[in-house]
Formats: C-alpha cells, structure tokens, sequence
C-alpha cells in the first residue's frame, strides 16, 4: 500500500498525456453529433410560445426538439432521486420545460447538430415568448407564502420532518430562561472543477441479455 502522508506519490499518467496520448471526448466522438439547449432566462414564466422556425433551415442542423416532440415516458417528470416518507410533495422537471419554467436555465428547447458550433447558432435563431409569473425568493418568502412555486403545492412546503431526543417540548417549558433566533444557514453543494461529458452511441446489433 503506497503512503498517503510522508513521501512522494508518483504519477503514472503525465507520460502519456504530455505525448498527446489521452482520451477526451472529442477524441472517441469526433464524428458524433452535438446537442445545444435554448434556456429559460426567467425564474418563473409560462411559456406562451416557441417559434423554431428560423432553426430549421440552418445547414447541419439534424433536428429541434420541444415537450411537444417527446414521446411516452420521455414526457413524463424526471424521477425522484431520493425519495423519503417525509416528502409529501416531490417536485422534479420535465427534460424540457412544459407549459412553466420554474428557474433561470431551465432548458425550453434541444437542437441537434453536425457540430456544437451549428447547434448554438440555431439556437440563437429560436424564439421563445413568454408571460413572467410571481419568483419566490428567500426562506420568508417562501414561508410566508403570499405566491406558490407550484400551485399544487399549499404553503410552499414540500416535506415536513421532525427529529427529537427526549421530551424536548417539556424540558423547553421548564427551562428557567428561553431564548429564540433564526438562524440562516446557506445551501452547500459540491462543484467539480472538472467538466463532464457524455457520447452515447446507437448500436442495432448489440443485445442484452
């Protein structure tokens, strides 16, 4: 087992990458087509309409995608990654946005293309009316619910869960001194400093099983 602490460990890759032999992605897809996404700029509107029309001409443009084209399951809302007893009212997307956009970049549109240069000008050529709606923004808003993120969700709330030790309601109205505060607690989300990518292939003559 090779120390952690104490000594040098040795890379075995740098070789290869410095004689440009890595694999990237461009590397394993250079022939593969490329996708682009026409994005909300809103945090909540209702999409009054999508005119892809200016797209469809454009040279090495493959194909344009809204809700409407998705077929069966595709349509449906992305899974629940975790879900859990307490959460009452689960809420996930669509693979493109239905009806609503619920936050700034949410993707409204997929064009596929020749090249992801291609794909970003269609994309440009795309438009997208929409009517703005109520955003809620921050805990209080959010609490005080004068505007729902989503109108079958009452009160804003989306699971309720409540974890003790004890009888802590007794030990509180015994206690000889009491104090209450609210405390912000910022949302803490990890970010990769290397960027990801996916190439799927389409292979007929493969089977599973």
């Amino acid at each position: 087992m090779t120390a952690m602490f104490g000594e040098p460990i040795a890379r075995v890759e740098d070789d290869r990458l410095l004689r440009g032999n890595g694999a990237y992605l461009d590397d394993l897809g250079h022939d593969a087509l490329a996708a682009a996404f026409v994005r909300s700029p809103h945090a909540h509107a209702r999409i009054v309409d999508i005119d892809v029309s200016g797209a469809l001409d454009v040279v090495g443009v493959v194909a344009v995608y809204t809700y409407e084209d998705l077929p069966g399951r595709l349509a449906e809302p992305l899974p629940l990654l975790i879900p859990h007893p307490a959460l009452t009212h689960g809420r996930t997307g669509f693979p493109l946005a239905a009806d609503e956009v619920n936050h700034v970049g949410e993707p409204v549109v997929m064009i596929i293309a020749t090249d992801r240069y291609l794909a970003e000008d269609a994309a440009e050529l795309i438009s997208v009316d929409y009517e703005p709606l109520p955003v809620v923004v921050g805990v209080d808003a959010a609490r005080a619910a004068e505007h729902l993120v989503h109108p079958d969700v009452p009160g804003n709330v989306a699971a309720e869960l409540v974890q003790s030790n004890g009888d802590a309601v007794a030990a509180i109205a015994a206690a000889p001194h009491r104090l209450e505060l609210d405390l912000t607690i910022e949302r803490s989300a990890s970010t990769p400093l290397e960027g990801r990518g996916v190439l799927a292939r389409w292979d007929t003559e493969s089977t599973i099983g």
